[in-house]
């Protein structure tokens, strides 16, 4: 049951609110549920003081350098990705992390506003970082102290988007930024940002892509399969059970890389599972839950798409690009789309 408030954020850092949607204990019982019925979905990996502090560890490592590469090509087209934004919008990024590619955006959007009002000395934006951390959420607004907006953070779930929305002044430019998109089954993202998103608001998001069918293919898979095996992410991927209990000689991780059908034909997904090796026990909150030798906890996912996959499924959804752009290897993309008007 989701339960909503506002907190105050941060002595001396100015009028800023964080709003509770999703709360420590609301987490805690989702945790409780999953575990109990042999599901942990990714978004539990990244909750409390631990997981934020894993989260920024992997994106550091050197095998693991996903969220990077894609701050890295937002940076080189910045300039160029800015000129399609509108003054005036608000910003609002799900999955925000520790704000570090929100506050390159931002930056750029203020310079825009600016220029094109100098003598106000003030710009038209409000900025809602959104994060089921609250610990990320609390780092966001402090990486933005200095600018000239608005900002209210959110701590919530992207799925609740019709109770996020809410709180956030149209029209906005809605983010999904360091791969967060490839995490859900695609037709179910953005049909639920679809419907959210009223006609003068943007779509702006990024993929680590698989690139085109051919001769590269083969080796991009078997770098996919090392990036998201490594030590490091699956140390990640681990840190839940071993948080409430478990030793790591109780289990063990295993990645695969599987064929998916769709309506547009095959795709990538990987598929993880955590593999009990003896009986055990871990407690979560007040509530225990015993596991046997040979049980199998299901995890999250990570689809890796071509680009003309990802085009494919923004069209069948209902949306128009406005542009993209892609790195030299083509493994890399950030897009910005509207929905379309159908006639």
């Amino acid at each position: 049951m989701n339960s909503t408030g506002k907190v105050g954020f941060g002595q001396g850092s100015g009028n800023k609110e964080k709003i509770v949607v999703t709360s420590k204990e609301d987490i805690e019982g989702r945790l409780y549920e999953c575990l109990k019925n042999h599901e942990l979905p990714d978004y539990l990996l990244y909750t409390d003081t631990g997981g934020a502090k894993n989260w920024l560890k992997l994106d550091g490592s050197e095998t693991f350098p996903v969220a990077r590469k894609l701050k890295v090509l937002l940076e080189k087209n910045l300039d160029s990705i800015v000129r399609f934004i509108p003054t005036g919008m608000s910003l609002v990024s799900v999955g925000v992390g520790n704000g570090e590619k929100e506050r390159i955006f931002l930056e750029a959007l203020v310079k825009k506003n600016l220029a094109e009002n100098p003598t106000s000395g003030k710009v038209s934006i409000r900025y809602y970082p959104i994060d089921i951390n609250g610990e990320f959420v609390d780092i966001a607004l402090e990486k933005v102290d200095n600018l000239p907006i608005e900002k209210e953070g959110i701590v919530g779930f992207l799925e609740d988007m019709a109770i996020l929305k809410k709180n956030w002044r149209l029209p906005v430019l809605f983010c999904i930024l360091g791969n967060t998109f490839c995490n859900y089954e695609p037709e179910f993202i953005l049909q639920l940002v679809h419907e959210n998103l009223e006609q003068g608001d943007l779509f702006f998001f990024d993929a680590n892509l698989l690139p085109t069918e051919g001769s590269d293919a083969q080796s991009a898979r078997k770098s996919v399969l090392g990036t998201y095996a490594s030590r490091e992410n699956a140390l990640f991927n681990m840190y839940p059970l071993l948080q409430y209990g478990m030793a790591p000689e109780d289990f063990d991780f295993e990645l695969l890389l599987a064929h998916i059908n769709s309506r547009i034909g095959t795709v990538y997904r990987t598929r993880k599972s955590l593999y009990i090796l003896k009986n055990t026990e871990l407690t979560v909150g007040t509530e225990t839950i015993g596991f046997r030798e040979g049980d199998v906890i299901n995890m999250g996912f990570t689809y890796k798409y071509t680009y003309d996959q990802i085009t494919a499924f923004l069209d069948i959804c209902g949306f128009e690009i406005l542009k993209t752009f892609l790195s030299e290897d083509c493994t890399n993309a950030v897009v910005l789309a509207k929905k379309r008007i159908e006639k």
